[in-house]
């Protein structure tokens, strides 16, 4: 069985090729995406000597800003990539500051074990785990006002009584102060969830089956509308494919389980899980079997925690 590794990365090449010489083995395939605002050189020699990894063209790439559709398109380009390699497996989804806490021959176990199953942090909106339920995400436009992260408005539509506010006025004149006047034309038409399907929504990362990610490519080239509706939503990375994962097995939703990927979230209110660190390390050991990955790591902070994983978390493996 073959592992395509997607990777969305913006920094620190050196710490992407540790992750990639620790995931690298025996049918494996790595898919890297660098953030349009990053400079890609580095990134292409670092990781100049994997035959095995196809690192994103500059042609291809998209502004990866934190809660934008780019994110989205960046991981639908790796995925068609890895349809067209013709290459049958899982497709995991990672960041470049993820890293696996167990080692290669215990994953490649668990996915020939596990066929079939989608790995996805997945939950029914609206939802309390998410501000207001998550109903600005469904019914709001969301307008970037630059590429720095949380430089946005959400706005309602006009045909929503909830525009004619105060609030809403303050968030047009931003609009146009920030040159962004054009887009208010976005807001003539409602914005609602589309009706053919159910939303979701979770975290961003996940492992999916062959069969899978070739029925969402499938969905999504039916249903072009979909993702036109993503376009103007706030974060979309974490609305799109929970939602067609579940319109996938709504008849059999026990081929559904929790995301592989462990991240802290102890920061109350953060909007970032928190670098891990040497005191998560026996947080992570206690981990249940079915956790592959964890993040975020950050090698400037802490430039021994990647060999402290190995040392000390790959070793208690049975």
């Amino acid at each position: 069985m073959t592992i395509n590794y997607l990777i969305l990365a913006h920094t620190n090449p050196f710490q992407v090729k540790k992750m990639v010489v620790a995931l690298n083995q025996e049918n494996t395939r790595f898919y890297v995406h660098i953030d349009l605002k990053t400079n890609l050189f580095p990134f292409r020699e670092a990781l100049k000597d994997f035959s095995n990894l196809y690192l994103i063209p500059e042609g291809q790439r998209e502004h990866c800003n934190w809660g934008g559709i780019g994110i989205v398109k960046a991981t639908l380009t790796m995925l068609k990539r890895v349809a067209d390699s013709d290459k049958n497996g899982y497709s995991v989804l990672l960041s470049g500051q993820d890293y696996p806490i167990r080692n290669g021959d215990y994953i490649k176990s668990f996915f020939q074990k596990n066929a079939g199953v989608d790995f996805i942090s997945s939950f029914p909106l609206p939802t309390p785990y998410w501000t207001n339920g998550g109903k600005d995400r469904i019914h709001w436009y969301k307008i970037d006002l630059s590429d720095k992260r949380g430089d946005f408005v959400q706005l309602p539509s006009f045909q929503s009584k909830e525009f004619y506010s105060l609030g809403t006025l303050k968030k047009l004149l931003k609009l146009t102060i920030r040159k962004k006047g054009r887009e208010i034309k976005t807001l003539l038409l409602s914005k609602t969830f589309p009706a053919y399907i159910k939303p979701y929504g979770g975290d961003t990362w996940w492992a999916l089956s062959p069969e899978t990610t070739s029925k969402i490519l499938t969905f999504l080239k039916d249903h072009p509308d979909l993702l036109r509706y993503m376009e103007y939503s706030n974060l979309p990375d974490e609305m799109l494919f929970q939602s067609l994962v579940w319109e996938i097995h709504k008849e059999n939703p026990n081929k559904i389980k929790h995301s592989l990927t462990f991240a802290n979230w102890s920061g109350k209110d953060e909007p970032s899980p928190r670098f891990i660190t040497a005191e998560d390390i026996q947080k992570i050991k206690n981990l249940p079997d079915d956790y592959l990955y964890a993040r975020k790591f950050d090698l400037d902070r802490n430039p021994e925690i990647l060999n402290q994983i190995e040392k000390e978390v790959w070793t208690i493996q049975k």
